[in-house]
């Protein structure tokens, strides 16, 4: 099983991205009838969910984790979540999609605490909408930074290059080594993009 925490901010487009990541990651996967390409767990801080009708009318595998934070309230309720996925539906890839409020630090070390796989964090984030979100909740941003394995820059196209320029170097004051990665999830992203994105774990297949 691998294991990817989709982090972001709210309104920051994370289902769109996981739309399409799922797609490819459903059709790199193992042919195998025994294992379930990619389960996805779906974090609500209420007690319903919408993305996940979304989801499964794509014909995915989603998992809700109610009423609390996966990082935090519901980390225990998120190891008995991930175990019984594991057990019931042997997936190959397990994305979990955090709340806008998660850590996703805290939830990558839950999931490989628990379970020892490694576990890779992409966080997505809203181009447009970057410097307010700094200027409102400074500490929280870095939060979500934190132990990030790569960012994508989602709604690039509702900006100018040079906007998007000045948002990657103020992510980079953040973590001087965070790759970042400009995209739009309203129209299809090439496979060979997450190929590259996740090229050692394509490998490790």
């Amino acid at each position: 099983m691998k294991v990817i925490v989709l982090g972001g901010f709210l309104g920051s487009g994370k289902t769109s991205v996981l739309l399409q990541l799922a797609e490819f990651l459903v059709a790199r996967s193992l042919n195998n009838e025994n294992t379930t390409p990619v389960v996805i767990v779906e974090n609500e801080i209420g007690g319903s969910g919408v993305d996940n009708l979304l989801l499964e009318n794509q014909g995915l595998t989603v998992k809700n984790l109610f009423a609390g934070c996966a990082c935090c309230t519901s980390s225990v309720q998120l190891e008995d979540t991930v175990s019984y996925l594991k057990k019931e539906f042997d997936p190959q890839w397990l994305v979990i999609e955090a709340t806008g409020l998660a850590y996703p630090d805290k939830i990558k070390q839950t999931i490989e605490d628990a379970f020892l796989v490694e576990t890779e964090i992409i966080t997505i984030i809203d181009a447009k909408r970057w410097f307010r979100l700094i200027a409102a909740m400074e500490p929280f941003v870095s939060g979500q930074l934190e132990n990030a394995s790569s960012v994508l820059i989602n709604k690039v196209d509702t900006v100018d290059e040079q906007k998007v320029q000045s948002v990657i170097e103020s992510i980079q004051t953040y973590n001087k080594k965070l790759p970042c990665y400009p995209i739009s999830a309203i129209i299809k992203i090439p496979d060979d993009f997450w190929e590259r994105l996740l090229d050692q774990r394509l490998i490790a297949l």
